[in-house]
C-alpha cells in the first residue's frame, strides 16, 4: 500500500511540473512567432505600402 501512495505522489508531482514546462514552451513559441511576424512586416514594409497605394489608386 505504501508503494502505491509513493507512486501516486510521484505521478502527481511529475504532472504538475509538466504543466509549468508546457506553459513556458507555448510562451516561447508565441514569442518566436511574434518576432518572425515583426521581422517580416518590417522587411516588407515598403512593398506593403506600395501594394496598398496601388490598390487605393485602382479603387
Amino acid at each position: 500500500m505504501a508503494f502505491i501512495n509513493v507512486l501516486v505522489s510521484y505521478i502527481r508531482a511529475a504532472h504538475k511540473s509538466d504543466e509549468g514546462a508546457t506553459a513556458v514552451e507555448y510562451s516561447l513559441l508565441a514569442a518566436l512567432i511574434a518576432g518572425g511576424l515583426i521581422l517580416a512586416v518590417t522587411n516588407l514594409r515598403q512593398d506593403i505600402v506600395a501594394m496598398i497605394s496601388t490598390l487605393m489608386a485602382a479603387i
